[in-house]
């Protein structure tokens, strides 16, 4: 449940599941990095897979907040600030984010050290400041669409896609906040049905031009992850308005259930037709579900150091590519390390989130921590 601090809101273990999720996708991108280098001998799956449900808990966890937020600050002033929402958004992700794009368009076009074997060719050969352009526009998840990625950022296109969601839900909010929980439920039944019309006609609908914006609309639906966001207002209804039903989470047998399903599902790769996303989603929320309540919950995710981590893990999504980039090169060039040798791998994983790590704290420490202090002016509910 929330812990009040004065003004401030706090969630047990979303800092700590933060971090949990981004190391996932870390060691997930750490494997698909290093096959450009010509390591491709020891791979991982499964790392891919938990990699995708921890994206989905970013999606759904933004969902989670930001719809909480917003319903605690209606039903203080009766009202929405779209202004100061927006400026918020604007304050927590642009700087970083600038950032990141600026070192890695340095980084790309003057340092051949940091070239990645067929990725730099590719995004150098290709209308690259078209490309550029998209992503100082901060449209970041547009660019796969149209053009290579530049090295580096490849993991921004789920920022772009959390901004969006950033700009539709603060103008719903601000319209429509008491309707607002009947269009997530709308919006996932929406999703779902466009789901299994692209799957099941996709050939038939192909032949006409008419149909083939449909398709090319549900193909970015999905992949904007609406349903997502909306399951994760949804939970943050049901906490808003106390409903009875979110104390199944303290139940130590629903716990045990859950983790139990977490595992098999992960380890067998299940996929559920036409709502695997939607699927997930419920998954990682029950997990965040258990998280919110420290004193019952059987993995405590809310101990110093997870929070810590969590509370930095921004920069570490941000910069974990370079992070993986310079650990490969080092122990490659440098330590003359073979990374088809599992010992000799082993050292390239434990450097990679060491740097990763490390980028994270000097991000928030150099760059983030000072927005966030600014961003405080503008917010009308507190998060701690």
């Amino acid at each position: 449940m929330p812990i009040y601090m004065g003004t401030k809101v706090h969630f047990s273990g979303l800092d700590g599941l933060r971090f949990i999720s981004i190391t996932f996708v870390v060691l997930h991108h750490f494997f698909t990095f290093k096959s450009y280098f010509g390591f491709a001998a020891i791979d991982l799956p499964i790392l891919g897979t938990i990699g995708y449900y921890g994206i989905q808990f970013f999606f759904a966890g933004s969902g989670f907040l930001i719809t909480y937020l917003l319903l605690k600050e209606y039903n203080k002033n009766n009202k929405i600030s779209l202004r100061s929402f927006y400026i918020r958004r604007i304050l927590r992700i642009w700087p970083a984010y600038y950032l990141l794009i600026i070192l890695a368009l340095v980084v790309v076009l003057t340092i051949p050290f940091f070239d990645i074997p067929d990725l730099t060719g590719a995004y150098l050969e290709a209308d690259h400041k078209k490309a550029n352009f998209f992503y100082f526009l901060f449209l970041p998840h547009i660019v796969p669409f149209i053009y290579p990625t530049a090295p580096f950022v490849h993991q921004t296109y789920t920022i772009g896609i959390e901004e969006q969601f950033y700009f539709l839900w603060g103008a719903l909010f601000l319209f429509i906040p008491k309707a607002s929980k009947k269009l997530f439920i709308g919006l996932i039944l929406l999703v779902v049905f466009m789901n299994v019309t692209h799957d099941l006609f996709y050939d038939t609908l192909l032949q006409q031009q008419l149909s083939k914006f449909f398709l090319q609309a549900s193909t970015y639906i999905k992949y904007s992850r609406f349903s997502t966001f909306a399951i994760g207002s949804l939970l943050a209804f049901a906490y808003f308005e106390k409903k009875q039903w979110i104390n199944v989470f303290k139940s130590l047998y629903f716990q045990a259930g859950v983790y139990i399903l977490l595992i098999v599902s992960v380890y067998f790769d299940v996929y559920i037709p036409y709502c695997r996303d939607e699927y997930i989603t419920v998954l990682m929320l029950c997990v965040f579900g258990i998280a919110s309540f420290k004193e019952t919950s059987i993995i405590n995710y809310s101990n110093r150091l997870l929070s810590f981590l969590g509370r930095v893990s921004y920069g570490i999504y941000l910069f974990h590519i370079f992070a993986i980039v310079f650990a490969i090169k080092l122990c490659t060039g440098v330590f003359q390390l073979d990374l088809n040798n599992y010992g000799h791998l082993l050292i390239a994983l434990v450097i990679t989130m060491f740097l990763a790590i490390l980028f994270g704290i000097i991000s928030y420490y150099t760059v983030e921590k000072y927005f966030l202090k600014l961003k405080k002016r503008f917010e009308k509910v507190e998060h701690a």
